[in-house]
């Protein structure tokens, strides 16, 4: 064999194995028709449903949790009534999203490692880190995509803080009908 076909090879090799170890298994693909999304989510979920009444109207937060040996990861989202925040509402967004840091820092009485404003699918959004504790974490991931909030995190110790299943679950995040995003 000559260098050229060892190197042709060794890449088709490598291009295999990469597309075998990113093929999700379907089983832990969640799908949530109300919320709009699909994620990838490890199996066990528990759900939960809070009602929270505000000047504006009832809140129903959904929530959706699973905790393995090493994290715990979560998403939860609401939507918000006629009047209410909005993506739209570029006036708002900014001290919307950093009263809802605050106050997630503040929950825990943990310390804000960073935070810093992202786009998810175009929508406006953050990310950010809290330590809390001896050694534990939250990293958070959330955006405002018209009328709903949707937040994801993982908790764990800081020890699991570059779990690559964590950012998987950031990343696995999708819509299943943009057009109804409103």
């Amino acid at each position: 064999m000559n260098h050229i076909t060892k190197v042709l090879s060794i890449c088709l090799i490598l291009l295999t194995a990469e597309t075998v170890l990113s093929q999700e298994d379907p089983k832990n693909i969640f799908i949530h028709v109300p919320g709009n999304f699909q994620m990838w989510f490890p199996l066990q979920i528990k759900t939960y449903k809070d009602t929270i009444k505000t000047e504006i109207g009832d809140l129903i937060y959904n929530t959706f949790v699973h905790k393995d040996s090493t994290l715990i990861y979560q998403l939860s989202y609401c939507e918000y009534p006629e009047g209410g925040m909005h993506s739209d509402s570029t006036d708002l967004i900014e001290e919307f999203f950093q009263a809802a840091i605050d106050e997630s820092v503040l929950q825990v009485k943990g310390q804000k490692q960073y935070q810093s404003v992202i786009g998810q699918f175009g929508y406006p959004g953050y990310l950010w880190k809290t330590t809390f504790g001896d050694n534990k974490f939250i990293r958070t991931k959330a955006f405002m995509a018209g009328k709903k909030y949707y937040s994801m995190q993982v908790i764990g110790l800081k020890k699991w803080d570059d779990d690559k299943k964590a950012f998987h679950f950031f990343d696995s995040f999708k819509f299943l009908d943009l057009s109804k995003v409103k």
